[in-house]
């Protein structure tokens, strides 16, 4: 006999999320200071850009927004269409030590 219960689930909730609206891609255990950093992420159609959007580098451990060692301005996706997901890419020059 199986201590396991099978329950149905709904497959509504299985297939959206709107826990995570910007997605990054590649990222690293740690990275090597005033190296070049190219970031990719996506933002989802959860999420409405706004142009001061920005993305951050912090330490590991941080504990607020203000913690960042530095930080880029998103540009706001050319071309973009309510609703749709969003591919973007920035490029952090060895700005973080």
């Amino acid at each position: 006999m199986s201590s396991f219960q099978e329950v149905p689930s709904s497959a509504n909730a299985l297939q959206t999320s709107n826990f995570a609206h910007v997605i990054f891609q590649n990222v690293a255990k740690s990275y090597l200071p005033n190296a070049h950093l190219e970031c990719h992420y996506t933002l989802t159609q959860f999420i409405h850009p706004h142009q001061k959007d920005w993305v951050g580098i912090f330490k590991v451990g941080w504990s607020t927004a203000r913690d960042y060692y530095t930080f880029l301005w998103s540009p706001m996706p050319e071309n973009y269409v309510e609703g749709s997901t969003v591919n973007c890419v920035l490029n952090f020059q060895g700005e973080f030590k």
